[in-house]
């Protein structure tokens, strides 16, 4: 008895703390494997990682946010897109060479992840955030909808939506891509 009390007590509170907006700290459960662990990923010091399992190049920092090289972290808002815009958004940077993000780690093949890049990154043994913090320390509320990330990949069973990936809980869900901003994380293949 006393066993299930405890076990249902620290169930309790790590619902509790994976829901508090104000949470500083990540939470993760230490008897699980990660699922994205430090040594997947090769920091470019340029405001990228590479995925050595996937070969895919992340911008670290979600659209509107910007690298922060001396204190490694990513500053300023998120901003939150429609699905299109954010679309737009990743060709504009392609081919306009006066963006700043436009050569970012001398790639010039930015687009949205489709949604199984997207849970590529997903730490499952973590959240707020559900990714690597050391390798994607996104900043933000991560119960604002902006925390949430667009993938490329329409949904199947509901027309006019399309799959996301929350990074403050890792859950996969979908949204109507004309009436929802959500965050963006931009990939490039390799």
């Amino acid at each position: 008895m006393k066993k299930t009390v405890t076990s249902t007590l620290i169930t309790a509170l790590f619902a509790l703390m994976t829901t508090n907006a104000m949470a500083t700290s990540q939470e993760c459960d230490l008897n699980l494997t990660k699922s994205a662990p430090d040594v997947r990923f090769k920091d470019n010091n340029d405001g990228t990682v590479t995925d050595l399992r996937t070969d895919l190049v992340w911008r670290r920092c979600a659209l509107g946010q910007t690298w922060n090289k001396t204190n490694n972290v990513c500053e300023g808002k998120v901003t939150g897109m429609y699905w299109q815009a954010a679309l737009q958004r990743a060709e504009i940077i392609n081919n306009d060479v006066s963006d700043p993000l436009h050569q970012l780690g001398g790639r010039q093949e930015w687009r949205l992840p489709n949604i199984k890049e997207l849970q590529s990154l997903r730490e499952s043994s973590c959240v707020s955030p559900a990714v690597n913090k050391r390798f994607f320390p996104l900043n933000f509320d991560y119960l604002s909808l902006e925390s949430t990330a667009w993938s490329s990949t329409p949904s199947y069973s509901n027309k006019g939506n399309i799959l996301t990936v929350g990074m403050g809980d890792g859950l996969t869900t979908t949204f109507d891509a004309s009436s929802t901003k959500l965050g963006v994380l931009l990939v490039s293949s390799k």
